[in-house]
């Protein structure tokens, strides 16, 4: 039995990802009297092969199911394949699109850019976050969203990027000089954001906070909010649950 330090060695990846994996049913160790998790030679093994799934982009909702409902593997993988050859004819109808745009020195966003941009931003986030977010949200709820982000207009867009980076710039502040007050306005500001492409015309605080955590949880959502101070994330989410208090 190997505990999670000398599995992170060996496989290079994060104690927290394989925290996450764990959550979303992937993984399930023993835990010893301190409940300190322990590896089998199995769960090592599983390991590794979540990790060769991983290097063919696989979701993890698809590789759960190739482990817990016996999903086949030559299945799975090719049904990912088709997803990637329609997500690559896309990107290179953009490409062409675009290089045609700048031979003709057109460099301003017409709405036919813009609308393949807003296409090409949806199918990058369900590549990259979907198993998780359908996970926490189910279905009919990612799809409102999404339907809510491919009707915006492009100022819409622009004041949710805008808003976004002014959020990370006011925590960072915060978190360098412990300002409460500055923190609660971030949090007010993100909570605007949401709901410009929240399902409801409200985000509850259970949801917000939810939210909160899979900014700590998972490695890519904290990669949006840690590039100046590590601990950001864990910050952030104090600061969500001290706003409904």
């Amino acid at each position: 039995m190997k505990n999670i330090k000398s599995i992170t060695k060996m496989t290079g990846l994060t104690s927290k990802t394989l925290r996450h994996w764990e959550t979303v049913g992937l993984l399930e160790p023993q835990r010893d009297e301190n409940d300190y998790r322990l590896y089998s030679d199995a769960d090592i093994a599983r390991i590794f092969y979540i990790m060769s799934l991983r290097e063919f982009d696989l979701p993890l909702e698809r590789i759960k199911a190739v482990l817990a409902e016996g999903l086949n593997e030559k299945e799975a993988l090719s049904q990912h394949l088709k997803r990637l050859n329609a997500q690559m004819r896309h990107l290179e109808k953009l490409v062409e699109h675009l290089s045609l745009k700048l031979d003709k020195g057109e460099y301003h966003m017409n709405e036919k850019d813009f609308e393949l941009l807003k296409s090409k931003q949806l199918r990058e986030n369900e590549e990259k976050y979907g198993s998780e977010i359908r996970q926490q949200w189910g279905d009919e709820r990612v799809e409102q969203s999404y339907k809510k982000y491919a009707q915006a207009d492009q100022d819409k867009i622009k004041h949710w990027q805008d808003s976004h980076e002014q959020v990370v710039q006011m925590l960072e502040k915060a978190y360098e000089t412990q300002d409460e007050v500055l923190a609660d306005q971030a949090i007010l500001l993100h909570k605007e954001i949401l709901e410009l492409f929240w399902p409801e015309e409200t985000i509850s605080p259970e949801a917000h906070i939810n939210l909160g955590q899979m900014y700590v949880a998972d490695e890519r959502f904290r990669a949006n909010y840690n590039q100046k101070h590590e601990q950001l994330p864990e910050y952030f989410l104090q600061a969500i649950q001290n706003h409904y208090k």
